[in-house]
């Protein structure tokens, strides 16, 4: 199956609707929809690890933030499974590593991952459910694959290949050039 099916499928599976199109019909969807900002919504549901993993992932990386920061980090991890460079999952976009390193830095800083701000958890409950459903809103990153805090430099390892898409609170959003 080509990537921009499984890619497609994966999406889908995020939305929690039924396999109503074919391949075809749901890739040209999806090539419509990425153009929008916004991703396919037929399929099954995203699984209860899934979910989790989602919401630990919007809670560590967003929660100064709050419900938009959160759906912005959420959008990055749609837009890398949707990157041919990256994995096509939840679990392996929010679990990959590069070399030595952790995309997350959250996923592999020796710290308990358990949520300790019990309104922060449940907005990053919440804002998981919503961005695995039909009504998921528009992407706010515009396509964005990274970000990092305004307060930094922009790392050195993303060179010119990349253009800044959006600076949505105290993250800075990129995308590639």
């Amino acid at each position: 199956m080509p990537r921009t099916a499984l890619l497609l499928f994966a999406l889908a599976l995020l939305a929690g609707g039924g396999l109503a199109a074919a391949p075809t019909a749901m890739a040209q969807a999806t090539t419509t929809q990425a153009a929008a900002g916004t991703a396919p919504s037929s399929a099954a549901a995203m699984s209860a690890d899934e979910r989790e993993l989602f919401a630990l992932n919007l809670y560590h990386e967003a929660r100064s933030e709050g419900r938009d920061g959160m759906i912005a980090v959420g959008w990055v991890v749609l837009n890398r499974m949707a990157d041919p460079v990256y994995p096509d999952s939840i679990t392996g976009v929010i679990n990959q590593r590069r070399g030595g390193n952790c995309e997350w830095g959250w996923t592999c800083d020796g710290r308990s991952d358990q949520p300790t701000e019990a309104d922060m958890w449940v907005l990053a409950q919440e804002v998981t459910e919503l961005m695995a459903g039909p009504g998921r809103p528009a992407d706010p990153t515009m396509g964005a694959l990274w970000f990092h805090e305004t307060f930094r430099p922009q790392p050195g390892w993303m060179g010119s290949q990349v253009r800044r898409t959006a600076t949505l609170g105290n993250h800075h959003f990129y995308a590639r050039s």
